[in-house]
């Protein structure tokens, strides 16, 4: 079995939902409770169960992961890095540029 057929087994068996409807049941669970975690988590991770709603904070993503897989071990997530709108802001370096 390849790597990717491995980690499409993996997804089938986490969840039945595609990641663009992951992404998006996520970001629509975070709407409902996105004032209260703005004024008390601003910059820290929630990790979101979409099916059930259940949503898990922390200072790290690796620690808001912990807690979410200690209730729903068998699931898969949304990760949102609270008050922004991506996790992590990527930059790609351009070997045209020198540093």
């Amino acid at each position: 079995m390849t790597v990717k057929e491995k980690i499409e087994r993996l997804k089938r068996e986490k969840t039945t939902h595609s990641t663009e409807e992951l992404d998006r049941l996520g970001w629509a669970r975070y709407e409902e409770i996105k004032q209260e975690l703005e004024a008390k988590h601003h910059g820290e991770y929630v990790v979101i169960e979409v099916d059930s709603g259940d949503y898990f904070v922390g200072k790290t993503a690796e620690e808001a992961f912990q807690q979410a897989e200690k209730i729903h071990p068998d699931k898969a997530f949304c990760l949102i890095r609270v008050g922004y709108k991506a996790v992590h802001k990527l930059k790609r370096h351009d070997p045209r540029i020198c540093d």
